[in-house]
């Protein structure tokens, strides 16, 4: 192989050695000013975009908050408890208000006055918490008769506006055996609008017997067999008396 001229060969060797001269010395004070300026320059640009980016992040979070309406944050706190101090706000905010409500009530229990009550009013009613009533009372009516001479009066007091009240009365003639035969009798019905009857018994003029002022309508016997004397159910005989023996 064919040698390079010796000059040839030291001039390349001195290109080369300009070229790397910067990289294998040590770097001189300029070089080292030049390194710490370039460093700080990068810092504070580093700083600078740290900077803005919090800036923007900040303004991102606030953006949705001063878009609220004013009075959602300038609410109270909600407090807890039932008796509690009231709070003092300054204008131009107010507290929130609320309706007042209202005790809670029960309905009023229904009641029956009495003598008012019919046909199917003896159903128990009941109060608002479930518990059964007793039934009112039944409506009654106190019946009464009087005799004035053969006048006789059968009054019913406060009849039930819906209540019909049965009444009658009978005389008898008096046999010598001591028996009685049925003579005479009459029905008559009391209401509320008519609770009063006037009426005139019918005896007999040779033989006078015993008359009865009768309730509710009870059998009625033709005769009344000597010695018996109840021939009526005592709670539907509201008035008699006793007859002569006729000596026929």
């Amino acid at each position: 192989m064919r040698e390079p001229p010796p000059d040839r060969l030291d001039r390349a060797f001195g290109e080369l050695t300009e070229s790397v001269d910067p990289w294998l010395r040590p770097p001189g004070v300029e070089a080292v000013r030049e390194t710490v300026h370039r460093r700080r320059q990068r810092r504070v640009g580093g700083v600078a975009a740290a900077v803005l980016a919090v800036a923007g992040v900040i303004t991102l979070v606030r953006l949705p908050l001063m878009e609220q309406p004013a009075h959602n944050m300038a609410e109270p706190p909600a407090t807890v408890g039932s008796a509690t101090q009231p709070s003092v706000l300054l204008p131009p905010f107010a507290p929130p208000t609320s309706a007042p409500t209202s005790p809670a009530t029960s309905p009023p229990a229904t009641t029956v006055p009495p003598g008012d009550s019919g046909p199917g009013s003896n159903t128990p009613s009941t109060e608002p918490d479930g518990v059964a009533l007793p039934p009112p009372p039944e409506c009654v009516s106190k019946v009464t008769a009087a005799a004035t001479g053969s006048q006789l009066v059968i009054s019913a007091g406060p009849v039930c506006p819906t209540a019909e009240i049965a009444v009658s009365w009978v005389t008898y003639e008096t046999q010598r055996d001591g028996t009685q035969t049925l003579f005479a009798t009459e029905k008559h019905t009391l209401t509320a609008r008519e609770p009063k009857v006037t009426t005139t018994l019918r005896e007999s003029s040779i033989c006078v017997g015993p008359w009865y002022a009768l309730r509710a309508d009870p059998p009625i016997p033709v005769i009344i067999a000597a010695g018996d004397v109840a021939p009526f159910p005592s709670d539907s005989v509201l008035a008699s008396e006793d007859g002569e023996i006729c000596l026929r």
